[in-house]
Order: structure tokens, then sequence, then C-alpha cells
């Protein structure tokens, strides 16, 4: 019998990997957190938008990132040592054995153990928490807007020297997408063809 090795991914084959895996989870997420506000994000976006969406999420919101990192280095743990560390503990136990077949599981541990690539199957549940973060993200903001008066947080001055206070909802780079106070409609306007500067309004103190 001839025996067939699997290739092995090289450097550039995970690297090409992370760059699908970035753009469809920052397509994804994007279109479900702007789709909740009625806004067809695909019409407003690029590849590299895609690309750069979840790495600006990621590094401009350090408790997000601080939280996403710690569930999946949990996960990891789980998946790698704890999960066998329980399960030794449980099958010696009566009454589970009683509820399972020790030699079955026995197997499918043994199986689990021998697998040592778990990282595909940990970045799908990273997708799953990244857009499940994105979705409830969306639905808060705009349960926030839709309840409560908009405050806005940025002026937007155009091209031809007009002003324009607005709540910021998001950014990309061709786009700025915003709520007008007294509108309960996102507006999206060009950056490069209408706008001259986007100022950061000063919090008013209490």
């Amino acid at each position: 019998m001839i025996k067939i090795e699997k290739e092995k991914l090289g450097l550039q084959d995970y690297f090409y990997i992370g760059y699908l895996y970035l753009i469809i989870l920052g397509i994804v997420s994007d279109a479900i957190f702007y789709g909740i506000f009625g806004v067809s994000y695909l019409n407003y976006t690029t590849i590299l938008d895609a690309l750069i969406s979840p790495i600006s999420l990621l590094t401009n919101n350090w408790k997000i990132s601080l939280f996403l990192g710690l569930i999946f280095w949990l996960m990891y743990l789980y998946f790698t040592n704890w999960m066998f560390k329980i399960y030794a503990y449980l099958r010696v136990k009566k009454w589970y054995q009683k509820i399972y077949n020790i030699e079955k599981w026995d197997k499918k541990y043994e199986l689990l153990r021998k697998k040592k690539n778990l990282f595909p199957g940990l970045m799908f549940i990273f997708f799953l928490l990244f857009i499940s973060m994105r979705t409830g993200m969306g639905l808060g903001m705009k349960q926030k807007y839709t309840n409560k008066e908009i405050i806005p947080n940025y002026t937007l001055i155009f091209k031809d020297n007009s002003k324009l206070d607005v709540r910021k909802i998001g950014q990309n780079s061709a786009y700025f997408f915003y709520f007008i106070p007294g509108e309960k409609v996102i507006t999206a306007t060009p950056i490069a063809d209408n706008l001259k500067q986007i100022k950061l309004l000063e919090k008013k103190k209490k």
C-alpha cells in the first residue's frame, strides 16, 4: 500500500488563508452591523475596507480585544488540556459510567488527543464570537438611538465650508456614516468628494 503524505502548508499559504479569513470576517460582520440600521453596506465598501475593519475595531477597542482574547485563550486551554482532565476525572465516577459507554468515549477522546491542529475549529468559534459581538453592538446602538436623544460627537466641515454636527456610527476609506440629530436613518457621505475636515467634538462636562 502506498502512503500519501499530506502536503504541509507553507508560510505563504497561511498568509493567504489569514487574508481571506479577515476579508470574510470584515464583510459579514459589517454587513450585519450596518444592515441593522437598514444600510446595504456592500454598496459602500471595498476589499481593503473589509480586510482592515476587524483589525481596526480590535485595536481601537481594548476592552473588546481583551474580552475576545480571554475567551479565545480559555477555549484553547479547554480543547487542548482541560477537556481531557475533566473527562479523566469523570470517567472513574460510577454515576458517569452508568450514563455513558466509557469504552466508546475513551476511543473518541483518544482520537481528539491525537488531533494536534485545533486551530481551524478555534478560528471558526472566534468568527461566531466576533459576529455575535458586532450584532449585539448594532442592536444595542439602534435601541439607544431610537429611545434617546442623539447627541453629536463630530463636526463635519464640507468643501463649501458649511458645518454639520453629527453622531458618528462608523467610517471606512471612502464613506463616513452618521446620524443627524432629529433623524432616525443613517446618512453616508463620501469623504473625498464632500468633506474638508472631520472634527471630534469635546465632551461636555456635567
